[in-house]
């Protein structure tokens, strides 16, 4: 005996079966449906485009270490070096204060190196006080790395507490706020006038440490804290 087979749904079956089934929206609910894929499509190209600029400038705006800003002009082909014209080095010393080196000129010996030879350079500090400070020099080096530089011709560094140095040459270290040298020195201080051979500034501490031809002239009107010299200064 045959016959067509028939198929028993049960209620499960029933409901899958319904909501599978298209279903029929109001004019109203149609019309949330346009007005939100309409906003999307406003949204969501600039969403895209903030979170573009946010991963291209994050890396720029954290940084907290020192950088240089400078305009660079190739020099002739026999040169392997680049010039680099008006750098300018902004960064912090270790209390936080800014530390401002600009120069006429820069270059370095190799891409690799952290020395940048300047030219006519001025830089511009904060003693811990929050005082100013200036160092000028025709020509110098320098070591990012080391927060150091190698001052040479027309050294003159000045404070707005009443330190003013003339040198040829000397060391700068940035962060100790140390000046060094050995070509000799001369200038003022609060306590008066000096020249001398060689010479260590402190200028945070307002310690002058001198030797070889020490010349000096105290204002009696000044104050005067003479430092004891060192045990390595008596021998």
């Amino acid at each position: 005996m045959t016959g067509s087979p028939t198929h028993n749904l049960d209620q499960n079956d029933q409901d899958h079966f319904r909501n599978l089934s298209p279903k029929s929206l109001s004019y109203k609910d149609s019309q949330k449906e346009v007005r939100l894929v309409t906003l999307l499509k406003k949204t969501v190209p600039v969403f895209t485009g903030l979170v573009l600029a946010a991963l291209v400038l994050w890396p720029l705006l954290s940084q907290k270490e020192g950088s240089f800003t400078l305009a660079v002009d190739r020099l002739e082909k026999r040169d392997e070096t680049a010039k680099l014209i008006k750098p300018q080095y902004v960064g912090i010393d270790r209390y936080g204060n800014p530390v401002r080196i600009a120069a006429e000129s820069a270059y370095r010996e190799s891409h690799g190196q952290m020395d940048y030879h300047l030219k006519n350079l001025l830089a511009e500090l904060k003693l811990k006080g929050g005082e100013n400070m200036q160092v000028k020099a025709s020509s110098g080096i320098f070591q990012a790395d080391a927060q150091k530089m190698i001052l040479d011709g027309d050294v003159k560094i000045t404070t707005d507490t009443g330190y003013k140095l003339t040198a040829t040459e000397s060391a700068f270290l940035i962060n100790e706020k140390l000046a060094t040298g050995d070509k000799g020195v001369s200038g003022t201080a609060p306590f008066g006038k000096f020249s001398a051979t060689r010479f260590e500034v402190d200028v945070d501490e307002e310690i002058v440490r001198l030797s070889g031809n020490v010349k000096m002239h105290i204002n009696p009107r000044s104050p005067l804290d003479l430092a004891q010299p060192t045990k390595e200064e008596r021998e």
